[in-house]
């Protein structure tokens, strides 16, 4: 089962990246720090990636802390994958309103934070699945140490396309590539759901 969750974080997180409410956002960025010095560059991206990881981390070890290990049942788990496969083919053709996940708005002075820490401390809404896919996963492990493992491997997953194009830089075809990975993602993400639900 261990295994099972950091090979999910992997994946998930990877595909966290290629989202459609994602991937431009972060595209940008690894664009705008591209141009800046190897030092600042490395740094806003080593924020990025720390913000997120503390985040994730905390809420998946939160998650362990307040629920108990569930008896999932043989279906259970199935039922709540294919309807989020479900959700994932429904959001091609119909907006569904679920709002990021701002969390550095409940800083202190979290409007005034620098980008690097807004955007690791964000969890847009298409990747919210993806995280609570990998929640249920360290809540059947029960283990706030796996739990931190998990986030921070999610975390990495999906800001290393971030480090590939800033160092890389971001130029007319990478953005069709990323553009052809956003528009397959969902329809991907469906049907790894789906896989794993059957």
């Amino acid at each position: 089962m261990i295994t099972v969750l950091v090979v999910t974080a992997m994946t998930l997180g990877l595909l966290a990246f290629f989202e459609p409410c994602t991937v431009a956002t972060h595209t940008l960025f690894s664009a705008r720090v591209h141009r800046q010095s190897y030092l600042a560059c490395c740094q806003s991206l080593a924020t990025v990636w720390l913000t997120r990881s503390l985040l994730l981390a905390g809420l998946l070890v939160a998650a362990v802390l307040v629920f108990p290990q569930p008896d999932w049942g043989p279906y259970l788990p199935s039922f709540v994958l294919t309807v989020m496969a479900i959700l994932y083919v429904v959001s091609r053709y119909a907006y569904i309103p679920v709002p990021h996940l701002e969390f550095y708005r409940l800083l202190p002075g979290g409007q005034r934070l620098p980008f690097a820490v807004k955007l690791g401390l964000t969890l847009p809404a298409c990747t919210l699945p993806l995280v609570l896919v990998v929640a249920g996963m360290a809540v059947s492990v029960d283990s706030p140490g796996f739990a931190v493992l998990a986030g921070v491997v999610f975390a990495s997953m999906f800001t290393a396309p971030m480090v590939f194009a800033a160092k890389r830089g971001v130029d007319e075809g990478q953005r069709e590539s990323f553009g052809v990975f956003a528009r397959s993602s969902p329809w991907f993400t469906a049907a790894l759901l789906l896989g794993a639900a059957l």
